[in-house]
């Protein structure tokens, strides 16, 4: 009766570590997110969406009106038992031109802990004063962390705010 028991115990805590295997797996690292909020809805981007984008294709992105703005929230979660170090970069680049760097930091995130860095663009300091009325720009945001890149692209439009439209003339 004891020696049944004992493989009883054995199998239960075989079973028990591997389940435990996979949670660690799936929880020990180095996570990122974004949130975009352009004033009319909040995008967030989590860490397995970076992921699905690397394997599948596409670049994250929002579109924003000329004049209003739209506020990045970055956030890097430490999940490891080790503090995390490194750089972190974030340009805005136009047709493959790099055209202003809105934040560079040195990290240090202890463990289990997780820092949140914010910029925001506003469309009216980023186009040129020539734009064309009507025309669409895209422009990308690379955020380089140590040896990761995650790319963003910006979308700014110009509404017909503000334009005055004439109406044709009554004929009598």
């Amino acid at each position: 009766m004891k020696r049944n028991n004992v493989f009883l115990f054995l199998a239960l805590a075989c079973f028990v570590g591997i389940i435990l295997i996979f949670i660690f797996d799936g929880y020990i690292g180095v996570y990122d997110s974004l949130v975009m909020d352009n004033g009319q809805y909040k995008q967030t981007v989590a860490a397995d969406q970076w992921a699905q984008q690397a394997k599948y294709g596409g670049i994250v992105s929002v579109g924003v009106d000329q004049n209003s703005q739209v506020d990045f929230t970055y956030t890097i979660e430490n999940h490891r038992f080790s503090a995390y170090t490194g750089s972190l970069d974030v340009s805005l680049w136009y047709n493959k031109v790099k055209k202003a760097d809105l934040l560079s930091k040195q990290l240090s995130i202890p463990a289990f802990d997780k820092e949140e860095l914010n910029w925001a663009i506003n469309p009216m300091q980023v186009v040129s004063a020539n734009f064309t009325t009507g025309q669409n720009y895209i422009y990308n945001i690379k955020i380089r962390r140590g040896n990761i890149e995650r790319d963003i692209n910006v979308n700014i439009y110009f509404s017909s705010n503000g334009i005055k439209i004439i109406p044709p003339p009554v004929s009598q």
